[in-house]
C-alpha cells in the first residue's frame, strides 16, 4: 500500500521538472548573392592560383570584426558549396577584410593555375554574432 501511495508523487514530480521555459534569439543575417565571371579572375602567386575581390560594402569594421562570414559557390546556379572546398577539379577558399571578399582559387594539384575558373554564382552571408 505505500508503495501506491509514492508512486503518484513521483508522477508529480515529473511533471513539475519536465516544465520549462525557452526562450529564443533570433539572430539576423544578411545574405547577398554576386557572379563571376571567367574573366574576372587575376592570376597570383607566381602564377599558381586565380584570385578575385568582390567589393563588399556589407562588410563593415563591426562586421569584418563580430560577424561569422559563410561563402558558398554554384557552376550552375542551384547547387552551392561552402567553401573552403574543392569544386569541379578546382579548390577554393577566402579571406575578408574591411570592404571586401577574396576568392582564391588553385588547380588541385596545387602546381600549376591551369585555367581560370569557370563563371560561378558567389551566395555570401554575413551571421550576426555577440562578441
Amino acid at each position: 500500500m505505500k508503495a501506491l501511495l509514492f508512486l503518484p508523487l513521483l508522477v508529480m514530480s515529473v511533471w513539475i521538472t519536465g516544465c520549462t521555459k525557452k526562450y529564443e534569439y533570433v539572430t539576423p543575417n544578411q545574405t547577398i548573392q554576386t557572379d563571376i565571371l571567367h574573366t574576372d579572375w587575376k592570376l597570383v602567386n607566381d602564377g599558381k592560383s586565380y584570385a578575385v575581390t568582390l567589393s563588399m560594402p556589407e562588410i563593415t569594421d563591426q562586421v569584418n570584426q563580430d560577424f561569422g562570414i559563410v561563402v558558398s559557390v554554384s557552376a550552375d546556379g542551384g547547387t552551392f558549396e561552402a567553401i573552403p572546398e574543392v569544386y569541379a577539379g578546382y579548390s577554393y577558399s577566402y579571406t575578408h577584410t574591411t570592404g571586401s571578399l577574396t576568392i582564391e582559387s588553385q588547380a588541385v594539384s596545387g602546381t600549376a593555375a591551369g585555367t581560370a575558373p569557370p563563371d560561378l554564382t558567389v551566395k555570401i552571408v554575413l551571421v550576426e554574432s555577440q562578441p
